[in-house]
């Protein structure tokens, strides 16, 4: 393995035990995990998140506690994996996804916000639901996975309190986030199957190429919301 493209062997320049070591380390228990326990982590944080900050709505405008998501986000990408890094080993085709998941993001944020401005998160979330049942049935192919499917919809349907209330306004900006969650899934689950040379990745080289291909997008986000 070279550092930088230079010719500089990472093994003798880090001694052991090094970062670069306990960074692998990571990388391959992260790697290990279930995919499921990705999935209850990022469920937890996805609404967590929005409960807390619709607090600051008497503090800060919707579209900006928006963009303080949004903006937070791509900073902890920054940081931690450096994304820019990836732009120049990209094609064309791949930077065009990027780009799209970029401003999807943005517009997605932007509208779950416009929409739990006027209506319960309860109810906005449940529409935001809507597009993953209808991704989920399209993908469905064994009697596994629409038990799996239907089990989801009653948990969600037993958890949220869904009241339809008179802003007309606020379901518009809910079924378009609904539209742009969808996308976001789709966009989502093409970079993470695919390397950064366009080929199919694999293993937790392929999934760490994925968070880099995020990370790139949520700059991009950062740029379109501001």
């Amino acid at each position: 393995t070279t550092a930088d493209g230079a010719g500089v062997d990472v093994a003798a320049v880090l001694p052991s035990g090094g970062l670069e070591s306990r960074t692998s380390r990571y990388g391959r228990r992260i790697a290990a995990m279930p995919p499921a326990s990705f999935f209850v982590v990022s469920a937890v944080f996805h609404y967590l998140g929005p409960a807390f900050a619709v607090l600051l709505f008497v503090h800060v405008s919707v579209l900006g506690v928006a963009w303080l998501r949004i903006a937070s986000a791509a900073v902890v990408f920054a940081i931690w994996r450096r994304p820019w890094r990836l732009i120049a080993r990209l094609d064309g085709r791949q930077r065009w996804i990027l780009l799209a998941l970029g401003a999807t993001l943005a517009a997605m944020n932007s509208l779950f916000y416009l929409a739990v401005d006027r209506l319960p998160l309860s109810t906005v979330g449940a529409i935001e639901f809507l597009g993953i049942v209808i991704l989920a049935a399209i993908g469905t192919r064994t009697r596994r996975n629409l038990l799996a499917l239907l089990l989801s919809i009653a948990g969600v349907a037993a958890l949220t309190d869904i009241r339809i209330v008179n802003e007309p306004l606020g379901f518009v900006f809910a079924f378009a986030n609904c539209v742009g969650f969808m996308l976001y899934v789709v966009l989502g689950h093409k970079i993470a199957n695919t390397g950064t040379d366009g080929k199919p990745s694999g293993g937790a080289g392929g999934a760490m190429s994925g968070i880099d291909q995020l990370g790139t997008a949520m700059l991009i986000a950062a740029v379109v919301a501001t």
